[in-house]
C-alpha cells in the first residue's frame, strides 16, 4: 500500500509574503467608490460647463445693486430696428424730437425687478411731456422676458436683442442700465443700475424742460 505524499513545507519567506498581502476590498464597496468617482466626475464637467456657458451669455455683464450716474461724452445714439414684444416695428431713429429713456434689462436681473414700476409710472406720467420710455431686454428667455412684463404690467415699447449687437455699440457693462437720448438724437446722460422715481426725474428734467 502506497503512503501518502508528506506536505509540501511552507518556507518562512512564503510566509512573510502570505501575512503582507493587501486585502481584497469586498465587492459593494469597490462599486461604491467607482459610483462616488464617476459622480464627482460628471459634478466637475457640469461646473465647467455652466461656468463656460456663463462666459458667453449673461456671464458678460455684472449685475449693478445700487445705481448711480457714470460720465458720458455725447455722441449720436446708435440707431437700431427691433421688433417688439407686441409684434410692432421699433426704430430708434423714428422718436427723434423726443426724449426717449433707454432702459436695459433682463426677467433674471433681480434690480430690474425693483425699477421696472419705476419705468412703468415715468412712462406714464411723463410721456405727455414728450417722454418715450423703450426697453431693450438682453440675453434672455422669451417666455420669461414675457412673465415678466405681464407680472408688473408694462405697457410701453420692449423689444429682444436678437441683434447682440446693441448692448456693445452702447457700452453697456451690466444690468440694469438706462441712457437718455435728447429729441435731437444724442446719447446725454448714463445712468448704471436700479433707478428710482426721484433720480429718474431728475435725470429727464433738463431735456423735457428744453434745457
Amino acid at each position: 500500500m502506497r503512503e501518502s505524499e508528506p506536505a509540501e513545507a511552507i518556507s518562512p519567506n512564503d510566509a512573510g509574503s502570505m501575512t503582507d498581502a493587501s486585502p481584497v476590498l469586498p465587492l459593494r464597496l469597490r462599486v461604491a467608490i467607482a459610483g462616488v468617482s464617476v459622480a464627482l466626475l460628471l459634478a466637475f464637467i457640469l461646473v465647467m460647463a455652466l461656468a463656460l456657458r456663463g462666459q458667453t451669455d449673461q456671464g458678460q455683464f455684472g449685475i449693478f445693486a445700487t445705481g448711480r450716474t457714470v460720465d458720458l461724452d455725447p455722441r449720436p445714439a446708435p440707431d437700431f430696428v427691433l421688433t417688439t414684444y407686441d409684434g410692432d416695428q421699433l426704430q430708434l431713429s423714428d422718436l427723434r424730437g423726443q426724449v426717449v429713456l433707454l432702459n436695459f434689462w433682463a426677467s433674471w436681473c433681480p434690480p430690474c425687478r425693483v425699477e421696472a414700476p419705476v419705468l412703468q409710472s415715468a412712462a406714464e406720467r411723463l410721456g405727455p411731456l414728450g417722454l418715450v420710455v423703450i426697453g431693450i431686454d438682453v440675453w434672455d428667455d422669451e417666455a420669461q422676458a414675457r412673465a415678466f412684463l405681464e407680472e408688473f404690467d408694462i405697457t410701453y415699447a420692449n423689444a429682444e436683442d436678437t441683434t447682440r449687437s446693441i448692448p456693445v455699440e452702447y457700452g453697456v457693462t451690466g444690468l440694469p442700465e438706462t441712457f437718455v437720448i435728447s429729441r435731437s438724437g444724442v446719447l446725454v446722460r448714463r445712468w448704471v443700475g436700479p433707478i428710482d422715481s426721484e433720480q429718474l426725474a431728475d435725470l429727464v428734467a433738463p431735456l423735457l424742460e428744453g434745457r
